[in-house]
Protein backbone atom coordinates (compact mmCIF):
# COMPACT_ATOMS: atom_id res chain seq x y z
CA UNK A 1 0.00 0.00 0.00
CA UNK A 2 1.04 3.39 -0.61
CA UNK A 3 -1.63 5.94 0.21
CA UNK A 4 -5.21 6.13 1.52
CA UNK A 5 -4.84 2.85 2.76
CA UNK A 6 -7.72 1.65 5.22
CA UNK A 7 -6.63 1.83 8.91
CA UNK A 8 -8.39 -1.65 9.79
CA UNK A 9 -9.18 -4.84 7.76
CA UNK A 10 -12.68 -5.53 6.42
CA UNK A 11 -15.15 -7.64 7.65
CA UNK A 12 -15.94 -10.67 6.14
CA UNK A 13 -17.69 -9.82 2.61
CA UNK A 14 -16.63 -6.16 3.01
CA UNK A 15 -14.74 -4.39 0.29
CA UNK A 16 -12.13 -1.74 0.36
CA UNK A 17 -11.47 0.68 -2.04
CA UNK A 18 -7.75 2.81 -2.81
CA UNK A 19 -7.16 5.36 -4.98
CA UNK A 20 -3.39 4.47 -4.89
CA UNK A 21 -1.86 1.13 -4.08
CA UNK A 22 1.23 -0.65 -4.34
CA UNK A 23 0.70 -3.46 -7.43
CA UNK A 24 2.33 -4.50 -10.34
CA UNK A 25 0.54 -6.11 -13.53
CA UNK A 26 3.04 -6.41 -16.39
CA UNK A 27 3.57 -8.55 -19.23
CA UNK A 28 5.98 -10.66 -21.10
CA UNK A 29 6.27 -11.01 -24.58
CA UNK A 30 9.58 -12.73 -25.43
CA UNK A 31 11.94 -10.58 -26.15
CA UNK A 32 15.46 -11.79 -26.34
CA UNK A 33 18.63 -9.40 -27.13
CA UNK A 34 16.95 -7.75 -30.54
CA UNK A 35 14.56 -10.19 -31.43
CA UNK A 36 11.01 -9.44 -31.40
CA UNK A 37 8.51 -11.95 -32.17
CA UNK A 38 4.58 -10.75 -33.17
CA UNK A 39 1.50 -12.82 -33.20
CA UNK A 40 -2.03 -12.48 -33.16
CA UNK A 41 -2.52 -15.04 -30.20
CA UNK A 42 -0.18 -16.66 -27.94
CA UNK A 43 -0.46 -18.64 -24.49
CA UNK A 44 3.02 -19.75 -23.31
CA UNK A 45 4.97 -19.36 -19.48
CA UNK A 46 6.43 -15.78 -19.18
CA UNK A 47 9.09 -14.30 -17.77
CA UNK A 48 10.30 -10.30 -18.11
CA UNK A 49 13.40 -8.87 -16.75
CA UNK A 50 15.99 -5.54 -18.38
CA UNK A 51 18.56 -5.22 -16.25
CA UNK A 52 18.76 -2.50 -13.73
CA UNK A 53 15.79 -0.83 -15.74
CA UNK A 54 11.89 -0.75 -15.08
CA UNK A 55 8.91 -0.87 -17.61
CA UNK A 56 5.53 0.15 -17.93
CA UNK A 57 2.70 -1.19 -17.82
CA UNK A 58 -1.12 0.01 -18.28
CA UNK A 59 -4.58 -1.71 -18.27
CA UNK A 60 -7.88 -0.31 -18.67
CA UNK A 61 -9.24 -2.78 -16.14
CA UNK A 62 -7.83 -5.80 -14.19
CA UNK A 63 -9.84 -8.79 -12.73
CA UNK A 64 -8.11 -11.23 -10.37
CA UNK A 65 -8.75 -13.56 -7.80
CA UNK A 66 -6.37 -14.60 -5.33
CA UNK A 67 -4.37 -11.88 -4.56
CA UNK A 68 -1.50 -10.95 -2.04
CA UNK A 69 1.20 -8.39 -1.88
CA UNK A 70 4.24 -7.65 0.24
CA UNK A 71 7.87 -6.12 0.61
CA UNK A 72 10.56 -7.93 -1.37
CA UNK A 73 14.20 -6.90 -2.51
CA UNK A 74 14.96 -6.68 -6.31
CA UNK A 75 17.44 -8.74 -7.25
CA UNK A 76 19.87 -6.25 -9.17
CA UNK A 77 22.80 -4.46 -7.67
CA UNK A 78 21.63 -2.19 -4.49
CA UNK A 79 18.53 -5.00 -4.06
CA UNK A 80 16.02 -2.12 -4.28
CA UNK A 81 12.71 -2.75 -2.28
CA UNK A 82 9.56 -3.44 -3.93
CA UNK A 83 5.90 -4.58 -4.32
CA UNK A 84 6.20 -8.31 -4.68
CA UNK A 85 2.45 -9.31 -6.10
CA UNK A 86 0.85 -12.45 -6.73
CA UNK A 87 -2.82 -13.21 -8.38
CA UNK A 88 -3.57 -16.83 -8.95
CA UNK A 89 -5.76 -15.68 -12.11
CA UNK A 90 -6.03 -12.59 -13.46
CA UNK A 91 -7.89 -11.08 -16.62
CA UNK A 92 -6.37 -8.07 -18.65
CA UNK A 93 -8.04 -5.38 -20.66
CA UNK A 94 -6.46 -2.85 -22.86
CA UNK A 95 -2.77 -4.14 -22.02
CA UNK A 96 0.44 -1.88 -22.83
CA UNK A 97 3.38 -2.79 -21.95
CA UNK A 98 6.68 -0.73 -23.01
CA UNK A 99 10.21 -0.49 -22.46
CA UNK A 100 12.45 2.42 -23.56
CA UNK A 101 15.74 0.63 -24.74
CA UNK A 102 19.06 2.59 -25.67
CA UNK A 103 20.58 1.43 -29.02
CA UNK A 104 23.66 2.30 -31.23
CA UNK A 105 21.36 4.72 -32.99
CA UNK A 106 19.47 6.50 -30.19
CA UNK A 107 16.72 5.23 -27.81
CA UNK A 108 14.14 3.00 -28.97
CA UNK A 109 10.84 2.28 -27.68
CA UNK A 110 9.83 -1.65 -27.29
CA UNK A 111 5.65 -1.55 -27.33
CA UNK A 112 3.60 -4.38 -26.90
CA UNK A 113 -0.53 -4.38 -26.85
CA UNK A 114 -3.17 -7.07 -26.56
CA UNK A 115 -6.57 -7.35 -25.00
CA UNK A 116 -8.69 -4.91 -26.88
CA UNK A 117 -11.69 -7.34 -27.77
CA UNK A 118 -11.23 -10.28 -25.34
CA UNK A 119 -9.25 -9.52 -22.26
CA UNK A 120 -5.84 -11.41 -21.76
CA UNK A 121 -5.73 -14.10 -19.14
CA UNK A 122 -2.84 -15.03 -16.81
CA UNK A 123 -2.19 -17.55 -14.26
CA UNK A 124 0.11 -18.01 -11.21
CA UNK A 125 1.28 -14.09 -11.83
CA UNK A 126 3.83 -12.87 -9.82
CA UNK A 127 5.09 -8.71 -10.33
CA UNK A 128 7.29 -6.68 -9.25
CA UNK A 129 6.27 -3.02 -9.08
CA UNK A 130 7.89 0.07 -8.14
CA UNK A 131 5.38 2.49 -8.60
CA UNK A 132 1.44 2.18 -9.65
CA UNK A 133 -1.10 4.59 -10.19
CA UNK A 134 -5.01 3.15 -10.51
CA UNK A 135 -8.33 2.76 -9.06
CA UNK A 136 -8.94 -0.38 -7.15
CA UNK A 137 -11.69 -2.77 -5.23
CA UNK A 138 -10.82 -5.67 -2.84
CA UNK A 139 -13.26 -8.19 -1.69
CA UNK A 140 -12.52 -9.83 1.82
CA UNK A 141 -9.42 -7.89 2.26
CA UNK A 142 -7.36 -9.00 5.38
CA UNK A 143 -4.36 -6.58 6.54
CA UNK A 144 -1.06 -7.09 8.51
CA UNK A 145 -1.21 -11.37 7.25
CA UNK A 146 2.24 -12.72 8.03
CA UNK A 147 4.15 -12.85 4.70
CA UNK A 148 5.16 -16.58 5.33
CA UNK A 149 1.10 -17.47 6.16
CA UNK A 150 -0.90 -16.09 2.99
CA UNK A 151 -2.92 -18.42 2.21
CA UNK A 152 -5.14 -17.07 -0.99
CA UNK A 153 -4.22 -19.89 -3.51
CA UNK A 154 -1.57 -16.91 -5.34
CA UNK A 155 1.85 -19.19 -5.06
CA UNK A 156 3.81 -16.27 -3.49
CA UNK A 157 5.05 -16.17 0.51
CA UNK A 158 7.66 -14.04 2.31
CA UNK A 159 9.82 -14.19 5.24
CA UNK A 160 8.20 -14.82 8.30
CA UNK A 161 6.90 -11.83 10.46
CA UNK A 162 7.13 -9.52 7.68
CA UNK A 163 3.78 -7.46 6.64
CA UNK A 164 1.55 -8.75 3.94
CA UNK A 165 -2.34 -8.24 3.05
CA UNK A 166 -4.22 -10.74 0.92
CA UNK A 167 -8.04 -10.57 -0.51
CA UNK A 168 -10.00 -12.96 -1.96
CA UNK A 169 -10.68 -10.84 -5.44
CA UNK A 170 -9.19 -7.64 -6.51
CA UNK A 171 -10.58 -5.22 -9.77
CA UNK A 172 -8.13 -2.85 -10.74
CA UNK A 173 -9.11 0.20 -13.39
CA UNK A 174 -7.23 2.66 -15.24
CA UNK A 175 -3.78 1.16 -14.19
CA UNK A 176 -0.47 2.78 -14.70
CA UNK A 177 2.46 1.08 -13.07
CA UNK A 178 6.61 1.10 -13.03
CA UNK A 179 7.77 -2.86 -12.48
CA UNK A 180 10.91 -4.24 -12.46
CA UNK A 181 10.53 -7.84 -13.15
CA UNK A 182 7.24 -10.30 -13.53
CA UNK A 183 6.60 -14.11 -14.44
CA UNK A 184 3.55 -15.93 -14.95
CA UNK A 185 2.58 -20.07 -15.01
CA UNK A 186 0.78 -19.13 -18.37
CA UNK A 187 0.14 -15.63 -20.15
CA UNK A 188 -2.70 -16.05 -22.96
CA UNK A 189 -2.37 -13.00 -25.24
CA UNK A 190 -4.95 -12.01 -27.67
CA UNK A 191 -5.09 -9.65 -30.43
CA UNK A 192 -1.18 -9.26 -29.37
CA UNK A 193 1.17 -6.73 -31.38
CA UNK A 194 4.33 -5.92 -30.86
CA UNK A 195 6.28 -2.69 -32.65
CA UNK A 196 9.32 -1.33 -32.11
CA UNK A 197 9.06 2.77 -32.51
CA UNK A 198 12.05 5.19 -32.18
CA UNK A 199 12.48 7.26 -29.43
CA UNK A 200 10.22 7.68 -26.17
CA UNK A 201 6.64 6.43 -27.00
CA UNK A 202 5.64 4.78 -24.01
CA UNK A 203 2.11 3.61 -22.75
CA UNK A 204 2.02 6.74 -20.75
Amino acid sequence: MTEDTPAQPSRPGGRTRWSRFALIVTISTGLAGGLVVATASAALPTSFALSGANFKFSAKRVEGKGFAQFVGLGQESGRSPMAVTGMGTATVSGLCFSALVPTPVGAVTLRAEAGRDKPVEARNLVLNLTEMHAEATATNLTLGVDAARIDRGTGISGRAGDYAHQAERIVITDLKANASTTTAGTFRLTGLTISVRPGRQECF
